[in-house]
């Protein structure tokens, strides 16, 4: 049996003598004693007892009539219940009473909350400050005595968790923040995006979501047949097409350019990204995307299908670019509209440029776009589309939680994780940006494993505003030093700090790390006695002093299992957290998305502008007239042998601009 149970049993005997055996006993005694008082004779008690007076009528009469000592007696028994209450538990609140008595007169219980190692600071405090029963991060789960539960943040902070491989920190602080917030009731459970770089988390916790109601998706980019994919260009097609044409107006335009930018600087470009190359490189596309989105708005055959980032690749040979099919669509719409004309000035001043400058800039493009046709993941994840963004996070009926899965030991699809991040994010600002109170009714939270295998330049800003849509980021991370690359702008760096007020330390070795987290632990005073002795006499005196209440040193050599906690709006914690392991038990998770119903017999063939179709044996082209912007009379030529798609010409031309091209770079830049 063990100190919980007895606690209980003793308070349960303590209970039942004190409200039931006291007060019947009380009845009989204090009154007894109250009749002989009264009487002041023991005389009465013989007779009781030789039976020549009856007791049962002598107590009942006591009783049945008021008087000064029947009042006495109540008094008496009432008292006697807290009396005895107090001597049953009087080892509790005599420990309580020493332990508050020993933090008024002790100044080391006065620098932790709780520090659950050396027993300093109020751990009843800390479970009241911590209670959980919202939607927040959990500090983890905590298993020390009698204590089993989870200890919650109530603040609606950020948090970093910091710890090398090997220090539990999936185990410890993960994975536990996962199923205390999917276990809450179902109005309280928070929408949950999670990267996952080995499917660790995925496997462990995927059946725990199905089975407390979550609508559980998805993405693998080492395997796209089991991955749901999406249209990283989707949000600008809807943008333009979510109304009728001749309701659009400048802000709609406007903003359909803005995410277009958007996705063109989150590609995978060179760290020299503000360079000649690099910056037209990134035009180029910018207005190749332009023109297939207003082009979408003349020819209804031309789809979201086709408008994918993988179909730029067959646009950037240099004969494409200077005399395509697109140049000539332009020219005839330049005088429709003012956003065709301005795309019709783009335009001009790309092929302006002289060839071989051309060459080089169209080489940087394709370096960059080029993994969407010829990775085959990317390709399909990227091409097609099983999974809304706006319809998912849209969706009130049940709580989802994102997977993204990929392979850490390969950084071609970081690029790719960033934009589905941040396309994630920018739809749950909108959506919230919409309410009446500018805040998601459903918290969502962000867990962010291998945080530095992002590159998300915006995080900063995000964190700054997010709190108030009901939105925050939890940051897995090795060390502080990790997030300097978001330094670009001087205060970025200490703006993710400063933010993720919550922050864990499990182990580290980044001396950078061990110094800033040691100081935002805050100083406590300190008593030295100094003794001075000389023939005649010794003195002594005291002096204060304040130190660190952890050294560098003794952070970096604390005890393994201690999780140091920071929480900005309370003293620091220290804790022995139980990973998930011990007691999380469900059944591994195997994935199992929606698969996706490709069509490869039609294809958009960028050369003409014309819809292509494709059979084992023959190649049907659908042709316009010779007005681009009406495409109701379709004419179907059939060809009798196997053709090879004019894209694929057009991929084949862009690449021996790059070959061309490469001795001709590398002179230029050594200029």
């Amino acid at each position: 049996m063990n100190e919980r149970q007895i606690k209980t049993i003793n308070k349960i005997l303590g209970y039942i003598f004190s409200f039931i055996i006291w007060p019947s006993l009380g009845f009989l005694l204090v009154s007894t004693i109250m009749i002989l008082y009264q009487v002041k004779s023991f005389e009465l008690l013989t007779q009781w007892i030789l039976k020549k007076r009856s007791y049962k009528t002598d107590l009942l009469h006591f009783w049945q009539f008021n008087s000064y000592y029947r009042n006495l007696s109540i008094l008496f028994i009432l008292l006697g219940i807290p009396i005895f209450l107090a001597i049953f538990n009087y080892r509790y609140w005599w420990k309580e009473f020493k332990e508050r008595f020993n933090s008024k007169s002790n100044p080391k219980k006065k620098n932790w909350e709780w520090n659950q190692f050396t027993k300093e600071g109020n751990f009843k405090v800390l479970k009241k400050k911590f209670k959980p029963g919202k939607a927040n991060f959990a500090l983890g789960y905590l298993d020390w005595k009698r204590h089993n539960q989870y200890l919650v943040n109530n603040t609606d902070s950020h948090a970093i968790v910091l710890g090398i491989p090997g220090s539990k920190k999936t185990e410890k602080i993960v994975l536990p923040n996962l199923h205390y917030n999917a276990s809450l009731s179902f109005n309280e459970k928070p929408n949950m995006v999670i990267t996952d770089p080995k499917k660790q988390i995925l496997s462990r916790t995927g059946q725990m979501f199905i089975n407390k109601g979550y609508n559980v998706k998805v993405f693998d980019f080492s395997d796209a047949r089991n991955s749901l994919c999406w249209n990283p260009l989707e949000q600008i097609w809807n943008t333009v097409h979510s109304k009728p044409k001749d309701e659009l107006d400048e802000y709609d335009y406007a903003l359909a350019y803005e995410k277009i930018i958007q996705i063109v600087n989150s590609l995978s470009w060179p760290s020299d990204d503000k360079s000649m190359w690099t910056n037209n490189a990134k035009n180029v596309l910018v207005c190749l995307l332009k023109f297939q989105l207003l082009y979408s708005l003349e020819d209804k055959t031309f789809t979201l299908d086709y408008f994918t980032l993988a179909n730029l690749t067959p646009n950037l040979s240099e004969k494409n670019i200077k005399s395509g099919k697109w140049v000539t669509i332009t020219a005839k719409n330049s005088t429709k509209n003012i956003h065709w004309n301005n795309l019709y000035n783009e335009q001009k001043a790309i092929i302006d440029i002289v060839p071989e400058t051309l060459s080089g800039i169209l080489t940087n493009a394709i370096d960059v776009i080029v993994s969407f046709s010829q990775n085959l993941n990317i390709s399909k994840i990227t091409s097609n589309i099983t999974f809304s963004i706006k319809e998912t996070i849209r969706d009130t009926s049940k709580p989802f939680v994102i997977f993204i899965c990929f392979p850490d030991h390969k950084n071609i699809f970081d690029f790719l994780m960033s934009i589905l991040i941040t396309q994630i994010y920018q739809e749950a600002v909108d959506y919230a940006n919409s309410l009446p109170k500018q805040k998601l009714q459903r918290m969502l939270q962000f867990y962010l494993e291998e945080f530095n295998s992002l590159s998300i330049p915006e995080i900063p800003d995000w964190m700054a505003i997010s709190r108030s849509r009901n939105i925050l980021f939890m940051l897995i991370i090795q060390s502080y030093e990790q997030l300097q690359k978001y330094s670009a702008k001087g205060k970025d760096y200490k703006t993710i700090k400063s933010q993720a007020r919550l922050n864990y330390l499990l182990e580290t070795n980044s001396e950078e790390t061990l110094k800033s987290f040691s100081s935002s632990l805050g100083e406590k005073i300190v008593k030295k006695e100094t003794v001075s002795k000389n023939d005649k006499s010794t003195s002594v005196s005291t002096s204060e002093q304040k130190e660190l209440i952890m050294s560098i040193s003794e952070i970096k050599y604390k005890d393994p299992d201690m999780t140091i906690i920071s929480t900005g709006g309370s003293k620091p914690i220290a804790l022995k957290l139980k990973p998930a392991y011990e007691y999380l038990n469900y059944e591994p998770y195997i994935n199992s998305q929606p698969k996706m119903i490709s069509s490869n017999d039609m294809v958009w063939d960028f050369g003409t502008m014309k819809l292509k179709k494709f059979n084992l044996f023959s190649t049907t082209k659908v042709s316009d007239n010779d007005d681009e912007t009406d495409l109701t009379k379709k004419e179907v030529e059939t060809d009798s042998e196997l053709v090879t798609s004019d894209n694929d010409e057009l991929l084949k031309q862009a690449l021996k601009d790059i070959k061309k091209t490469k001795s001709l770079c590398i002179d230029l830049k050594s200029d």
